[in-house]
């Protein structure tokens, strides 16, 4: 794979000037879709027209004004070139890799990629059907043959490099959808969806409606995971074994451990441990890292946090720039205040503390092991270990007071 260079060629818009390669298509666009079919240590090069972006993952390479296919005359001297006429979404995922293990291990000078045959030469090889090739790989003295011809379509350059008496190979694959315009795009997106989710269904995921489930190509989901209704899983996540999600729950970037649940919640490059639970309406911001067996609840934001293993924060609350113990419960409506309108600073919460309703912890500060916060506290400096925090007025009881003013709210009404 290391002798085959991928060319990427650009130049496709429809009627509203949207090029192809930047539809969105799952989570990213047609181009990252097509790369995603490819080895990773694979050089990849997008002949771009000015207007179109830059593919990640590929050096640029101006469209030449003499054609589509002409920038192509550059990789000649590569020993082998995969052309990409335009962007498509595959039933079959590894169909490229096929095509070009295929092609290294014949010899022939072009191979070309197929989702329809007309039946079989004289020599047993698949003839594609009519409709125009968006995927073929030739040797680069094939590529420099065809070229001089003059064609600038694939299938003009196929014909062309088979003139010049290169033997030409085919390989089959399921559906090939062809992204070039708004409709294609969703049926792409459709027929991508189903291939992602079919083969998690088959390799033990429950996902409860596949149609309204939408996983990133890349996220790697254990057997024995549930997925309800409404779940995006966008790139970069991995998921443990038994976990259970939704319905609409976002994860992104993230990692979840074994068995554990996140309900109508967000999580957001960060990690959450074994047996957790999440939620529901839970959002766990960047740079998180959840312990196992916490409890994060309904109305929880966290931010830059570490939450040590048994920790609860059952709701209404509030934690970032935090270090926090193991086995600490929050009451309701804690904030960690954590911002004084110029800089950050950070709060230190020891093992097995008792964090009271409605506290605010003025960073930067540490709570001790075992350290108590009476409910209402506003904490502004450390608590020693097994030491209980108490910083609210001391009550004051009015005798009548309510009763007289409501008296006299009485009395003007009636006037």
């Amino acid at each position: 794979m290391n002798e085959i260079t991928a060319a990427f060629v650009g130049g496709l818009f429809d009627q509203s000037g949207i090029a192809a390669w930047s539809r969105p298509v799952l989570f990213g666009t047609a181009g990252d879709a097509v790369r995603g079919y490819l080895p990773e240590q694979m050089h990849c090069c997008f002949v771009q027209d000015e207007r179109e972006q830059a593919l990640a993952g590929a050096d640029s390479l101006p469209l030449d004004a003499g054609g589509r296919f002409a920038a192509l005359g550059a990789l000649t001297a590569q020993a082998h070139v995969l052309v990409l006429a335009a962007p498509f979404v595959l039933a079959e995922g590894d169909a490229l890799t096929r095509l070009l293990d295929m092609h290294c291990d014949t010899g022939y000078g072009v191979s070309v990629l197929a989702d329809t045959q007309q039946g079989y030469d004289a020599e047993g090889q698949p003839v594609p059907g009519d409709a125009p090739c968006l995927a073929a790989v030739f040797t680069g003295e094939t590529l420099r043959q065809a070229l001089d011809s003059g064609a600038d379509t694939l299938d003009g350059l196929i014909a062309a490099a088979v003139d010049a008496g290169a033997q030409k190979g085919v390989a089959m694959t399921a559906e090939i959808v062809e992204i070039c315009d708004g409709s294609t795009a969703f049926i792409a997106l459709r027929a991508l969806i189903d291939r992602v989710n079919f083969a998690l269904i088959e390799q033990g995921v429950q996902i409860f409606d596949p149609a309204n489930t939408y996983i990133a190509p890349d996220a790697q989901i254990a057997p024995g995971a549930t997925i309800l209704p409404g779940c995006h899983i966008r790139p970069g996540c991995t998921v443990g074994a038994g976990a259970v999600f939704g319905p609409i729950t976002v994860l992104d970037k993230a990692v979840i451990g074994a068995g554990t649940k996140v309900d109508s919640s967000q999580v957001y490059e960060s990690t959450v441990g074994s047996g957790t639970t999440v939620g529901p309406f839970a959002y766990i911001r960047p740079q998180c890292v959840v312990g196992d067996g916490c409890r994060i609840g309904d109305f929880v934001e966290l931010k830059k946090s570490t939450i040590g293993d048994g920790t609860k924060v059952s709701h209404l609350t509030y934690v970032g720039d935090a270090q926090v113990g193991e086995r600490v419960n929050f009451g309701c409506g804690t904030v960690v205040v954590n911002y004084d309108g110029y800089h950050k600073h950070q709060t230190v919460i020891g093992d097995d503390c008792f964090i009271g309703c409605n506290t605010n912890l003025v960073s930067p500060v540490k709570l001790g092991d075992r350290a108590f916060t009476a409910a209402g506290t506003t904490v502004t400096h450390d608590v020693p270990a097994g030491a209980l925090s108490v910083a609210r007025v001391r009550q004051t009881d009015l005798a009548g007071w309510n009763d007289r003013r409501r008296a006299q709210h009485e009395k003007k009404d009636s006037e």
